[in-house]
């Protein structure tokens, strides 16, 4: 075989190979057009593998088509007022919708507590979902979906028709302290959809409430159980872990508590900030005030040190001995240094000039 039979061959070897690696982009291209960015190769296992792990339509193209839906599928309202449409990208439904806002009203809604407003339809992209909640065929998409835009089989955004606004009286009453009527409108919420996280939410805080007013613990009992339900489904879901670890406070099992709050900052948000509080407070009432200073303290480091916070820690400083003015010199000793460490001098400066005169 000469040279140049060779390197003709090597050549087409080279061009079939190259075809072969372009079959599943192609395919992908024309397939899900036009959401060919959104696009996972085989070597991560394409969008079955990474769904739930990464982001999927991050630009929110997919909301033009969902809002364009709504536009030719939205039955009108009996009293002819505007229908509703909430979502959580606000910039690009609004765009969409605004030849028509003499028909449409469009409103912001986060996904955890959409629950809390009222809307008819609701557009929402799957970002910031749970991973648990996205790969959980019993729990998504949610019983009110008429509409999903997928890529390869998978929604990345899902369009939602209120047949049910239990959840939305229940969170109007109570609002006005109505716990009781809260709660049948919560119960009504649930029965309708099971996996409702805004209702779980709002009628585990309301047997909370319950429990506080009337002093019976069968209250944070039935609180337990509606925990228990939505971890169930959804086991990092911080405001869920926060009302465990507040369950085991008034129980009295501080430790208990101390480890839901830990598994907040460990395993979803470090920046919980109402976790390092209770945590404070756990080790206060275990007269642990070592711990309890080193969970407050935790907060300077990651800048989420509120007013709050600052007050809990001069308390603690002042328990230990130190007088208000030390306490306070300990203070801006720690944030300083905390900001050195992480590179921010200027910031620093701030405290060590504070640290200096007072």
């Amino acid at each position: 075989m000469s040279d140049k039979t060779k390197k003709i061959l090597i050549s087409a070897g080279g061009m079939v190979v190259i075809l072969l690696l372009l079959i599943g982009p192609i395919r992908h291209i024309i397939k899900n057009h036009p959401y060919e960015y959104v696009y996972f190769n085989e070597l991560e296992g394409g969008i079955e593998n990474a769904y739930g792990n990464y982001e999927m339509d991050y630009y929110y193209h997919s909301t033009r088509e969902a809002s364009e839906w709504i536009l030719a599928n939205a039955e009108p309202k009996a009293d002819g007022s505007k229908i509703r449409v909430a979502t959580w990208h606000t910039a690009s439904v609004e765009y969409f919708f605004r030849n028509d806002t003499s028909k449409f009203a469009v409103s912001f809604a986060r996904w955890y507590e959409k629950g809390n407003v009222d809307w008819d339809y609701a557009i929402f992209t799957i970002t910031g979902m749970a991973p648990e909640q996205l790969k959980n065929p019993k729990v998504f998409p949610p019983v009110n979906c008429v509409k999903t835009i997928d890529v390869d089989g998978k929604p990345i955004c899902i369009i939602l028709k209120r047949e049910d606004k239990n959840d939305f009286l229940g969170f109007q009453y109570k609002q006005k302290n109505s716990v009781d009527t809260a709660i049948y409108y919560f119960k009504n919420a649930l029965a309708y959809d099971p996996y409702n996280i805004t209702a779980l939410s709002n009628i585990t805080e309301s047997y909370f409430t319950l429990a506080q007013m009337r002093q019976n613990r069968l209250y944070l009992d039935t609180a337990k159980m509606y925990i228990d339900q939505t971890l169930s489904f959804l086991p990092k879901y911080e405001p869920a872990n926060y009302f465990m670890a507040h369950y085991y406070m008034m129980n009295g099992d501080f430790d208990g508590a101390v480890k839901c709050c830990r598994f907040i900052i460990d395993s979803s948000n470090f920046k919980f900030k109402a976790a390092y509080s209770l945590m404070c407070n756990c080790y206060i009432q275990k007269n642990d005030l070592k711990n309890a200073q080193k969970s407050i303290e935790s907060l300077i480091d990651i800048d989420q040190l509120d007013n709050q916070a600052v007050q809990q820690l001069i308390a603690i400083y002042m328990a230990q001995g130190k007088d208000e003015r030390a306490a306070y010199r300990k203070l801006y000793k720690k944030c300083a240094e905390s900001l050195e460490s992480r590179g921010k001098q200027k910031e620093a400066d701030v405290y060590w000039d504070a640290y200096h005169k007072i």
